[in-house]
């Protein structure tokens, strides 16, 4: 690439340059007059020519490593360091060079005067040092004679400041008026095989055309950019050549900068720097072929089989021969070797694995810490004291490994190794997570598909055209077919007709499932009757729910089928059996004291009594058949609305008191559900209720405030005290009782309080102090009043208030005020404010404020109707105001493009609320996290509900029913009867407890609680009681040493453990015996659960956790083969593994890990 720039316009280097002997050049070619020199960052030398050294009378190791200032005079270093400090300061590479009249001093006390010139260098941004010009002022400037006929002392001041260049390997050509050859470094006879002596003096595109083009691989394109320059000499150049290799020359890749000279000696030619890029060229080579090797590694299915992929390519490409890919084995807690290459395996007969704690692979893995070594034998932690490595690089892989580099020789590998080595770490980094992450998709799709073909209700899936992919095996039997269709499409086979509950036919294209591809909306509890092609009638209530794609697009169609025929019928035989029991309820009903109302689903009013018709002031022609919330309007969204809604959702009897305002009175009632509706029994309790009021009344007054509370006689002794009160005397209560008040006051305080008791005082409240049984003194404010009583006689009862902390409580309000506004002003990510009345702010910070480009001085005496539009204000005005009247408030806003959540709450003092605080968080990020969750959890939460709604409902209703029949029916039925009906109501509760256990399983990630600390402790009690029933009938021994805090959802972790519990348990014989145990690995705790039982066979191991898998039939043991599968969900939402180690006949122990708390 070949690039030119205007010289009257630029500079010589631009400031991005990332090299600093370029930087170095630019300055030297600019600014060269006579003595040379270069500065460190710290303003130290570090380089300095001949002829200063000459000037100055110092040797140079006198001079390198001293400050700048130690060359000049006092008068001119305070000069010369805040040029230096402006130069360092500035991000330009062009920085103001004017030259500084300075007195230099030499070895011998003498000044002579200088010309002082400082040129900044600067690469990648960042300040590097300075290159300075030193130039005797009282020399003559040349005439133009001299500057066509340069003297030798002028030329030698040239040529030592070419020096430097040597020094940083550029080669250097300086070219004349005329073109010819003026100059060349050391640099440029190596890069070219030139002889000095042979050049100097010829013309230099003679040079290039019989000697120099030749050399390099594109001749004629470096010829004519660089001769094009001698034609037009107005212009920079900038561009790469390739130096093929000679007999005396190196084959490599330089870079050619030059530029016209335009003042000195050499005015009117040319410097030409070229250099040595061949390093860069070499990287970015295997850069391009490790590329191609990473898309070779995403090609492999396993961690082994990239990891010697790799090791061969760090070998071929990177040219690092002696390597390995160690990685981490979670069973073992080992490095273990994974790939490794030929001179690796050769020069260790034996690869080792890394232990836990062990060698620098174990620490740069646990640490996640690179490190690279000139001599690794330096390091007490390597793995072999006699290790023939000596370089070595080591490298984290993420949680997956380490990857190690090493050679025999020291200092082996410079950072561009380094550099190279890192991407192929982040490298397989990305490439093991993918392939773990898709190991967890595979095992999640196989659980899927092994829960809809198990499921007990006909499920299919079609697509946006109605193709069906996918029907289970219920779907398939129902149907009697082999490619199953959804249940409502079972028109589309012969034999089948479809139909609704009025008996009108539905073809396939009036579907539930057609109706949700069509409107994208779901379909609930759709009932359809399916005639078969032998007569059979089947009842079915299908659900379909539409399933959207990523850009919200319809994908997929699922459609859940019950078969509800037996409940159907038994619907009917329950309609015929409810008007024979009407008739009897009546006549009970109107036989009871109590009031007494029915209700149906509906909460209508299908029975009422005698005594209910009076408390309710309504006739029973206006109860009956009229729906409750509508006849007492006054009821809705009461106490009564919510705990009949929990009775009949609940399915549980409730039992409450309550005051009627309508009715005017307190009843007692009685709630008992069914699945038809409600039966509520209720009395007047009124005047019970007045006498319970009347007896607790004086009792709540004394005993349930914070302040002490005292009654006197008339001879002033102590008739009543409260708790508090004998505290803050420091008696016990039977101490006072009975005692003169002359052990707690003296005469003049009781002759005080006497007198404010009186009516006749305008004031009621004293402060004093009285004696504590330990003779000690208690600042008190007292309220006290007489009192007359029953006998006529008079009482004085009085209330004391401790105030021994209002002495210091302004103190303490000052330094709490301090500490709010530094809380304030470092609140993070959000704003804390103060307002008063006026909603006007008086302090506010946090580091939101800049977020906000809000300037605190500036919001501070702002009020709200200052600061925000009317829209904001309408919205957040009466949560300000709230809290000035007690209420604290949270609500969420958008401004200035962020989401907030913010709080009010009042800042109350001994006055009350005196001023209000605003807490501001910006929730922006978090909310973009909800969104995206709740999109996903309610696909979740569809199936949910169909299973707890669909599911479970009919089952508790079959079971029920049976039961009922059972009991009604017990002495109708024979033996077989009796089993058949017992082996319904089994299969039925299994069947219950199945969808349970399915929506336990599909709720894990959707219904789970944040993560907090947990104490397993408190989570195994909970278990033990829990259990207690089985481990009392088993006589089990459930021991546990102290166990740990972790981090996650304590209901979640209490289900883990009841399963594992329970399992030990019941899959032991005699006296089971199970252990809770846990050990610390790192960053979490591996928990086990152990138990003596049968054992597992080790080839069942894996199957323990699929979702409905059994090891043993119902009548060896009860179970629904989905806990170890429910435990498994759980554990891996805490980011855990849970596996099971055991034999038969030996017991089983199942582990698990659990992430620790932070500490």
């Amino acid at each position: 690439m070949s690039e030119r720039t205007e010289s009257s316009d630029a500079r010589f280097w631009t400031a991005g340059d990332d090299r600093t002997a370029l930087q170095c050049s630019q300055a030297l070619v600019d600014a060269i007059e006579d003595g040379v020199f270069q500065l460190d960052t710290d303003d130290r030398f570090v380089a300095i020519d001949d002829a200063l050294l000459e000037t100055t009378g110092y040797t140079r190791d006198e001079i390198i490593g001293e400050h700048v200032s130690a060359l000049v005079s006092e008068s001119d270093a305070t000069r010369l360091e805040q040029d230096l400090y402006a130069k360092r300061r500035t991000d330009r590479g062009d920085s103001d060079d004017a030259a500084l009249e300075v007195s230099v001093q030499t070895a011998d006390g003498a000044a002579v005067p200088g010309t002082l010139r400082l040129q900044a260098v600067r690469t990648d941004g960042r300040f590097r040092g300075v290159i300075g010009v030193v130039r005797d002022r009282g020399r003559a400037e040349p005439d133009a004679a001299a500057r066509s006929n340069p003297a030798p002392s002028t030329a030698s001041t040239f040529e030592a400041a070419t020096s430097v260049l040597d020094e940083a390997d550029v080669g250097v050509f300086i070219l004349d008026d005329e073109f010819d050859v003026a100059w060349i470094n050391e640099a440029t006879e190596r890069y070219f095989e030139l002889d000095r002596s042979d050049v100097l003096g010829r013309d230099k595109q003679q040079l290039i055309d019989e000697t120099i083009r030749e050399r390099f691989a594109d001749p004629e394109r470096f010829a004519d950019t660089v001769t094009a320059t001698y034609r037009d000499n107005s212009y920079v150049e900038r561009f790469e050549c390739h130096v093929t290799a000679g007999d005396g020359r190196d084959e490599r890749w330089l870079e050619h900068r030059s530029k016209p000279i335009e003042s000195g000696p050499y005015a009117g030619g040319r410097v030409e720097l070229y250099y040595d890029v061949t390093e860069q060229h070499d990287r970015a080579a295997q850069l391009r072929q490790l590329n191609e090797a990473v898309r070779e590694w995403l090609g492999e299915d396993s961690r082994a089989a990239v990891a010697d992929a790799a090791s061969h390519h760090i070998r071929e490409i990177l040219d690092l021969e002696i390597n390995g890919i160690y990685l981490h084995d979670t069973d073992t807690q080992t490095l273990q070797p994974a790939g490794w290459s030929d001179p690796a395996e050769t020069l260790f007969d034996d690869l080792p694995t890394f232990a836990e704690d062990e060698g620098i692979a174990w620490r740069v893995f646990d640490s996640g810490e690179p490190v690279i070594y000139d001599d690794v034998t330096t390091d007490p932690d390597r793995y072999n004291p006699e290790t023939p490595i000596r370089s070595e690089i080591c490298l984290p892989i993420g949680d997956h490994g380490v990857v190690l580099i090493g050679s025999q020789e020291r200092t082996a590998f410079d950072d561009g190794d380094l550099s190279l080595a890192k991407v192929v770490a982040s490298s397989l980094e990305v490439i093991f997570d993918r392939i773990r992450h898709e190991r967890v998709l595979k095992r999640e799709r196989a659980q899927t598909e092994k829960l809809l073909q198990t499921a007990p209700v006909a499920i299919s899936v079609e697509d946006v055209t109605g193709e069906t992919l996918l029907s289970n095996q219920r779907t398939r039997e129902t149907l009697g077919v082999t490619d199953g269709v959804p249940i409502d499409k079972a028109a589309a086979i012969d034999g089948w007709d479809v139909v609704d509950a009025d008996g009108d036919s539905i073809p396939s294209d009036r579907s539930p499932t057609t109706r949700v591809r069509e409107t994208a909306e779901p379909v609930f509890d759709r009932e359809l009757v399916l005639d078969g092609p032998s007569d059979e009638r089947k009842w079915f209530s299908v659900n379909a729910a539409p399933v959207f794609g990523a850009d919200g697009a319809l994908e997929r169609v699922i459609s859940v089928g019950e078969d509800i025929t037996e409940r159907k019928a038994h619907e009917r035989r329950l309609e015929r059996r409810k008007s024979e029991l009407e008739t009897e309820l009546s006549e009970i009903l109107g036989r009871v004291s109590d009031g007494f109302y029915a209700l149906d689903e509906e909460f209508r009013f299908t029975h009422v009594n005698e005594t209910a018709k009076e408390l309710l002031g309504r006739s029973r022609e206006e109860l009956l058949g009229n729906v409750l919330w509508e006849l007492f309007p006054e009821a809705v969204d009461s106490d009564l609305d919510d705990r009949f809604h929990e009775a009949l959702r609940t399915q549980e009897p409730v039992s409450f008191e309550r005051h009627s305002e309508p009715l005017g009175i307190w009843a007692q009632v009685q709630v008992y559900p069914s699945e038809t509706g409600l039966s509520i029994y209720f009395r007047d309790i009124t005047d019970q209720k007045a006498r319970e009021r009347e007896l607790t009344t004086y009792e709540t007054v004394v005993e349930t405030i914070e302040d002490g509370i005292y009654v006197l006689d008339e001879d002033e002794r102590f008739t009543t005290v409260n708790e508090a009160y004998a505290e803050l005397t420091g008696y016990d209560r039977e101490e006072l009782i009975g005692e003169h008040a002359s052990i707690i006051a003296d005469k003049t305080i009781r002759n005080l309080a006497q007198t404010v008791a009186t009516e006749e005082s305008d004031v009621s409240t004293i402060e004093t102090e009285i004696r504590t049984k330990s003779s000690g003194r208690v600042p008190i404010e007292a309220t006290v009043a007489g009192l007359a009583t029953v006998g006529g006689g008079r009482e004085r009862v009085g209330v004391v208030r401790d105030i021994t902390e209002r002495r210091d409580r302004q103190r303490k309000l000052e330094e709490s005020e301090q500490r709010y506004r530094t809380l304030a002003e470092n609140f993070p990510n959000g704003v804390v404010a103060l307002y008063d009345d006026e909603l006007r702010y008086t302090a506010a910070g946090g580091q939101l404020l800049g977020k906000l480009g809000i300037d605190r001085s500036d919001a501070i005496g702002d009020s709200i109707y200052d600061r925000y539009s009317d829209a904001l204000l309408s919205e957040i005005e009466p949560h300000f105001q709230a809290a000035l009247e007690g209420e604290e408030r949270s609500f969420e806003i958008t401004n200035r493009g962020l989401e907030l959540l913010a709080h009010t709450l009042p800042v109350r003092t001994d006055e009350g609320v005196q001023m209000g605080m605003l807490v501001v968080q910006d929730i922006t990020e978090r909310k973009e996290y909800e969104r995206k969750l709740e999109a996903s959890n309610e696909r979740l939460e569809q199936f949910a509900y169909a299973a707890s709604h669909d599911l479970q409902e009919p089952l508790r209703m079959v079971t029920s029913y049976l039961q009922l029949i059972e009991r009604r029916y017990a002495d109708e039925l024979d033996e077989d009867g009796e089993e058949f009906i017992d082996y319904a109501v089994d299969g039925a509760d299994r069947m219950r407890e199945m969808i349970d256990g399915l929506l336990e399983y599909s709720r894990v990630e959707t219904q789970g609680e944040p993560f907090e600390p947990v104490e397993l402790e408190d989570v195994l009690e909970d278990v033990r009681a829990d259990l207690k029933l089985q481990i009392e009938e088993r006589e089990a021994e459930i021991t546990a040493p102290s166990l740990p805090a972790v981090r996650g959802d304590r209901s979640q972790l209490r289900q883990v453990f009841q399963n594992l519990l329970s399992n030990g348990i019941e899959y032991s014989d005699g006296s089971p015996r199970v252990s809770v145990s846990a050990e610390r690995n790192g960053q979490e705790w591996i928990v086990s659960v152990s138990d003596e039982g049968i054992g597992i066979d080790p080839d069942d191991a894996d199957q323990v956790f699929e979702i409905f898998q059994r090891l043993h039939s119902h009548e060896e043991h009860d179970g629904t083969g989905i806990g170890l599968a429910l435990c498994q969900r759980i554990v891996e939402r805490h980011g855990g593994e849970i596996w099971v180690e055991s034999e038969p006949g030996d017991g089983t122990t199942f582990s698990m890990t659990l992430p620790a708390v932070e500490e």
